[in-house]
């Protein structure tokens, strides 16, 4: 158990809902809270709804029941053929995944039936779960690589596996013949760079690459704002001007959109890019 971490086992009334990602479908999330404690996490705002008094990163609700409500579910028709996505709002494999098995229990509930699976997830503990993933007709697993730069990646995304450790797991799903896919989101000013990244997602054997601008609601900036003012005086007045001045995120992004365009042509890897210009704008490899 990490340090400091608060851990509730709790009980779900329900496993699925409905997924609120552009394609649609159903997410199952194993957990409440995540224990990578991400400064920029868009998934914050679940506090607010939990009770909890720790601050995003340091608790962790526990769903134990999710396989057996999982079991019930999944039999009604409205599912059928559905896609399910594992990890929206949570990182399924967490380091409470070691002690629970949440996220396998579920797995094995799913294996039963045909619904694609898609997995979501900063963590290499997922080659855990490396045979049941071989079983599925269907399945993907999409790790968020959003740097190359270790320094950065550990001030803000506190307790998550290195990129190191990623990329080698991404490469050895991908061996095994499990379908991988790279979300390069938040696409970062000053420390994503897509041709390094390209080109390392096509070692690892990455089949698409996803991409979105960050996402400012709420209190996600802080943390940022906190890390850059600490570590990266020099780049705060540069990532606040891109980020909140309406001009200044349009030119920059459709910069970064162009980049995107040009390492999924030079690596052969199709992308779809979100980055708020008004569109959804999609680019796949001939």
């Amino acid at each position: 158990m990490q340090l400091g971490m608060k851990v509730r086992e709790i009980q779900c009334k329900s496993a699925i809902g409905k997924c609120g990602f552009p394609g649609g479908g159903f997410a199952i999330n194993p957990y409440v809270g995540c224990g990578h404690g991400c400064v920029y996490c868009y998934a914050r705002f679940i506090k607010r709804f939990t009770g909890h008094a720790e601050e995003w990163g340091r608790f962790v609700d526990v769903r134990t029941n999710t396989a057996d409500v999982l079991r019930k579910q999944i039999k009604s028709s409205k599912y059928k053929s559905q896609q399910i996505y594992i990890g929206t709002v949570t990182d399924p494999y967490q380091p409470m995944e070691a002690k629970y098995r949440i996220t396998r229990k579920a797995l094995e509930v799913l294996l039963e039936h045909d619904n694609p699976v898609s997995i979501l997830t900063k963590s290499d503990k997922v080659l855990g779960d490396i045979d049941l993933l071989k079983q599925f007709k269907k399945v993907d697993v999409n790790f968020t690589v959003t740097s190359l730069d270790e320094k950065w990646v550990r001030f803000t995304e506190l307790s998550a596996p290195s990129i190191k450790q990623r990329l080698a797991a991404m490469k050895k799903l991908s061996d095994e013949g499990v379908t991988v896919y790279a979300m390069m989101g938040p696409y970062w000013p000053f420390f994503t760079n897509p041709e390094t990244l390209f080109k390392e997602f096509k070692k690892a054997g990455v089949k698409k690459v996803f991409t979105e601008s960050f996402n400012t609601t709420g209190g996600n900036f802080t943390g940022v704002e906190n890390v850059l003012k600490k570590n990266y005086p020099e780049c705060l007045a540069g990532m606040k001007e891109i980020l909140f001045d309406k001009k200044r995120f349009y030119e920059f992004y459709k910069e970064s959109e162009n980049k995107v365009r040009q390492a999924s042509r030079k690596y052969k890897i199709p992308s779809t890019i979100y980055f708020g210009l008004g569109h959804a704008a999609k680019f796949k490899q001939s």
